[in-house]
């Protein structure tokens, strides 16, 4: 399970470590910190974060709303401007480049935890608008090829590929990964659309299975590892076929 990885691009330095001391307090990881467009374009392709926080005035005259357009071009990923301007044409400006949120200096944690976890959210569902403060409507959204969950009140990154399977019970789901189990308010259908895996595949009315790490099959059964899980009769004919492709 990774953390979520987040890009810095200020050139205040206090401000700078002002950002990196919440965002570690928050146990995100800063993944990098540049202060001019070149170096933040660098480290985008290098580190590939979730997100990125950017100032809109750059020290050395770049201009935070061009890097966004670069940014979008090259390496899309949701981004977060931090600007201690709030007039009429900045706003105008930086609507044009869609960012997924704005935080105004000075900030405190509180907003800045609810603009990223907003902001990721958005991204998700290919919307980022700017100026709204309302949380996202589902606890559990996909970005890549991780989903990105709450665990212990705070978001957490999971690779679509360590989900062994998901079982559903009532209105919860349960992701089972090699080491540890992750309790979500969904529907296993809507988990189901949402990591859009080739190598997940639905066996039953409440599983959802890697079939790569199927380790025998049986009458009415699979088993992955020690999980031992049912087969429904409407699913079998699928999950034959798929075996035969693997």
């Amino acid at each position: 399970m990774a953390r979520i990885k987040i890009l810095i691009v200020e050139d205040e330095p206090l401000i700078t470590e002002d950002l990196r001391g919440h965002l570690e307090e928050m146990e995100y990881e800063v993944c990098a910190v540049c202060d001019n467009a070149l170096d933040a374009m660098a480290e985008m392709a290098v580190e590939k974060p979730d997100l990125v926080l950017l100032d809109i005035n750059l020290g050395d005259g770049a201009d935070g709303v061009q890097l966004a357009e670069r940014m979008n071009a090259k390496h899309p990923v949701p981004f977060i401007f931090v600007t201690s301007h709030a007039d009429t044409a900045t706003l105008e400006r930086v609507k044009a480049v869609r960012p997924a949120g704005f935080i105004l200096k000075p900030f405190d944690e509180l907003r800045l935890r609810a603009q990223i976890e907003i902001a990721l959210a958005r991204y998700a569902a290919g919307s980022a608008p700017v100026g709204k403060e309302e949380g996202p409507d589902e606890t559990d959204f996909v970005i890549a090829d991780s989903i990105f969950i709450r665990d212990k009140g705070r978001l957490t990154k999971l690779a679509i590929d360590d989900i062994l399977y998901a079982e559903a019970d009532d209105n919860y789901v349960t992701l089972q990964t090699p080491t540890k189990r992750f309790v979500i308010t969904s529907t296993l259908a809507s988990v189901e659309r949402k990591l859009s895996s080739r190598h997940h595949l639905r066996i039953h009315r409440s599983y959802l299975v890697d079939t790569r790490r199927i380790t025998a099959v049986e009458d009415g059964y699979v088993q992955l590892g020690t999980s031992r899980l049912p087969v429904g009769k409407t699913h079998r004919d699928a999950l034959m076929a798929r075996i035969r492709t693997l």
